[in-house]
């Protein structure tokens, strides 16, 4: 119900890029989302450390994230696999290009501490692959607000149900769609602006012509009820209907993890097996 209601809100240019989406709609059974928050531990190379060592003007490393009581490193996460450019209509006449652009921290270049992306006004998909595909947290894809569609599809090689989103600004919406191996849409959900936490985290990053100073990132993690390994992230800006440009990263884990009930569940079945193993134990 949630998507339905929100189609109806969009204006007719949107409505339509959606009806296009729904249109290769699978049979398979729909999947849930659920969100959840979570903390980021990141460490930065020291020469443009900024506050505190944690964030500057240079790279921005995350080294792991903490939820539901268990902490993954880089080892448990995977970044996106490939990144495809859907559709992005919007044309920024003030500085040039459409509405997708691909973002780095300011003086990360000179810094040379994690890989990053390219920065561009002019994005190809490899552009923004490039974004994505590193723990860089200053090296992301960027929206900027002009009347239009941005449309990006990601996939990850490894299907899981865990994914984590960090938003430059905090301060925009995001549509994420879980797709099936044929594109069709089996699941959405609405990334609202007053949902994200605040990490602490402050980046400046450099877009290719012109440059977003000090913006605190916040961040949402969400879970599927079945593993996926694509989906679709979109953003609108209509005379009905404006996202606000986000400007976003994205990982995922790099295996599907129980839910909260899940962990629990098992929790409780291994205490009953070790209980029946020191049962026969005795009984021998």
């Amino acid at each position: 119900m949630h998507t339905f209601a929100f189609a109806r809100r969009l204006a007719p240019v949107a409505l339509a890029a959606l009806t296009l989406a729904a249109a290769s709609v699978s049979a398979q059974a729909a999947v849930a989302f659920n969100a959840f928050a979570f903390d980021s531990a990141v460490s930065t190379s020291g020469a443009f450390g900024g506050v505190n060592g944690i964030y500057g003007n240079g790279d921005v490393r995350l080294d792991s994230v903490s939820f539901n009581g268990q902490t993954l490193t880089q080892s448990g996460l995977q970044t996106v696999a490939s990144t495809t450019i859907v559709l992005d209509d919007g044309i920024d006449v003030a500085r040039g290009g459409h509405n997708l652009a691909s973002g780095r921290g300011i003086n990360s270049v000179a810094d040379g501490w994690v890989g990053e992306g390219t920065a561009t006004i002019t994005p190809t998909s490899a552009d923004l692959q490039s974004a994505l595909a590193n723990y860089n947290l200053t090296s992301i894809v960027v929206t900027r607000e002009a009347p239009g569609l941005a449309i990006v599809d990601v996939s990850f090689a490894n299907p899981t149900n865990t994914f984590f989103l960090w938003e430059r600004g905090a301060n925009s919406d995001l549509l994420v769609q879980a797709l099936d191996d044929n594109g069709g849409v089996i699941g959405s959900y609405t990334v609202l602006r007053q949902n994200y936490t605040n990490t602490g985290i402050i980046v400046t990053t450099d877009n290719g012509s012109f440059l977003n100073n000090g913006q605190a990132l916040g961040a949402i993690g969400f879970q599927t009820d079945t593993a996926v390994s694509r989906l679709r992230l979109a953003s609108f800006s209509t005379d009905t209907i404006n996202f606000n440009g986000p400007d976003y990263k994205i990982l995922a884990t790099a295996q599907p993890v129980p839910e909260p009930g899940s962990w629990a569940l098992l929790a409780s079945g291994l205490g009953v097996i070790a209980m029946l193993g020191r049962r026969r134990k005795i009984e021998g």
